[in-house]
């Protein structure tokens, strides 16, 4: 029996994947689907030292448990490294980029074909077992599993903007990092956005001299921490599992993070542990100033939330997810995503010293200005001239639809008649529920529409395991020849005669 996997990304979460596979039996062969060499992502990319992670080296790695690989590669190779450093992102795509190398020759070694096709998956047809994936060129790959693993595809443009994303004097990503450099020293910028992406904007576009301005609907920037690790086990995910399934509300799930944080520093409340600073520079200031003298106790329970999100709230039904994750969506965004305290201090130069400033509101239309460069109509009378306009408010996450007939798109406009496939709370794609259990999975910022966090490498490395231990339970669809046993079409389950649309079934042998 044997397996030909299909793994559709290129990234670091593809790479984790690649990893778990490689130890998964009687596979006979991986293919990996990206047009960039496999590792590389672009928010990784060139940045030089000052461009660091959000999350602690202990929490960056491609594989969930014990040490950190990250860690044990830095430390391999001279650098004097701690478990809550934030390190240069560059240092990354190098590890991530050097594991799959080693990692392909051990599966070569092993007998296991690896092959990376340059290009991009458009489409999955066929049953379990035995499907095709379409590439963008018009050829097709032949697969027994399949395993998504793309990142955010197209940027996230604001409904403000009033132009097409080719209109120049525009990114609409500020990754790469070297575009950003591209804009003369001299102009005057607008980052839309004022969460991560926008930091790693603002802080690049000042160091040169140019002048930024920073707006967004919260007009928030994140909090301030000192390291994001993995340091306690109280089970957060395990409780507030037991209380979804009660039937509890929203708000109830605050209560045992309070309490761990409390007991964290010594039973002091938690809102004595915030900034109350309105002003969004001075809360800036307040909070690097609490980072750097330790007082940031609920630091310590950043890693055990998102996990203990993501193992609470995939198996409950969307409506529920929907209202947790809305009850507490601007919390999350602050605090989950805080930013290193060295980040901040920069931050904080720049506003000191008026070459950055955040608005304190968010522009109703950005229009191009005859001549050249943007006209900005903030919404309250004032109208503004900028050179350059920066988006850094995300990027759509991967798009699977399924179309009347059963194939599954990816990314794309949308077919007649499609919609959005389902995914699992055990990461697999589910095109069509009245059909065979599929084998096709999804890993990362892919499994975003079950998974409430998952643009965080250890969230796609934890799926990447989950995958690879999933794939290895599920007996090979093939045998060494390449022909479908006998027993498959007695495994696969319900078939589709009474499904609204047909997914193939494999006939009966």
């Amino acid at each position: 029996m044997s397996r030909q996997v299909v793994v559709i990304g290129g990234g670091p979460a593809a790479v984790s994947t690649f990893v778990h596979l490689t130890q998964v039996p009687d596979v006979a062969s991986l293919h990996l689907v990206a047009p960039n060499d496999i590792g590389c992502a672009p928010a990784f990319g060139s940045g030089g030292l000052r461009l660091l992670c959000n999350t602690s080296v202990d929490v960056t790695s491609l594989r969930p448990e014990g040490e950190s690989e990250l860690l044990t590669y830095l430390a391999a190779r001279g650098w004097a490294v701690h478990r809550e450093d934030f390190v240069p992102r560059y240092l990354v795509t190098q590890y991530a980029r050097e594991s799959y190398l080693r990692h392909r020759a051990l599966a070569e070694h092993d007998g296991i074909k690896v092959v990376h096709v340059r290009g991009r998956a458009r489409s999955v047809t066929g049953f379990p077992g035995d499907y095709r994936v379409g590439l963008e060129d018009g050829k097709a790959l032949d697969a027994t599993d399949v395993v998504i693993a793309l990142g955010g595809t197209s940027p996230r443009l604001p409904e403000a903007l009033r132009a097409p994303a080719t209109a120049p004097q525009l990114l609409t990503s500020p990754y790469p990092i070297r575009r950003l450099r591209a804009i003369p020293a001299e102009a005057t910028v607008l980052v839309l956005g004022t969460k991560l992406s926008a930091i790693d904007a603002a802080l690049t576009l000042c160091r040169a001299g140019r002048r930024t301005t920073m707006t967004s609907p919260s007009g928030q920037l994140p909090a301030v921490r000192t390291r994001l690790c993995r340091t306690t086990e109280a089970g957060l995910g395990r409780v507030w599992r037991q209380q979804l399934d009660r039937g509890a509300g929203s708000a109830d799930l605050a209560r045992p993070l309070f309490r761990l944080v409390r007991a964290l520093n010594g039973g002091q409340p938690v809102l004595r542990q915030l900034s109350d600073r309105a002003d969004v520079h001075e809360r800036l200031r307040h909070e690097t100033q609490l980072a750097k003298a330790g007082r940031v106790p609920w630091q310590d329970t950043i890693a055990e939330v998102i996990d203990g999100l993501n193992h609470a709230l995939p198996a409950q039904p969307k409506q529920a997810r929907h209202q947790v994750l809305s009850a507490h969506r601007a919390a999350m965004s602050r605090y989950i995503s805080s930013i290193p305290v060295g980040n901040a201090s920069r931050l904080l130069s720049h506003l000191d010293s008026g070459l950055l400033t955040v608005a304190d509101a968010y522009p109703r239309h950005i229009e191009p200005a005859p001549g050249g460069g943007w006209t900005i109509d903030w919404g309250d009378g004032r109208t503004e001239h900028i050179d350059w306009v920066v988006c850094a408010t995300g990027f759509q996450p991967p798009a699977l639809t399924t179309t009347p007939d059963g194939e599954l798109r990816i990314g794309g406009p949308g077919a007649p008649g499609a919609r959005s496939a389902q995914v699992s709370p055990d990461l697999r794609v589910v095109r069509d529920p009245g059909a065979a259990r599929e084998r096709m999975w999804v890993v990362g910022s892919a499994a975003g529409s079950r998974f409430p966090i998952v643009n965080y490498l250890r969230a796609a490395a934890q799926h990447a395991r989950t995958v690879g231990q999933a794939l290895a339970t599920v007996p090979p669809a093939r045998t060494p020849d390449g022909t479908p046993p006998d027993a498959l079409a007695a495994r696969s389950g319900p078939t589709n005669a009474t499904a609204p649309s047909r997914i193939p079934e494999r006939p009966a042998s």
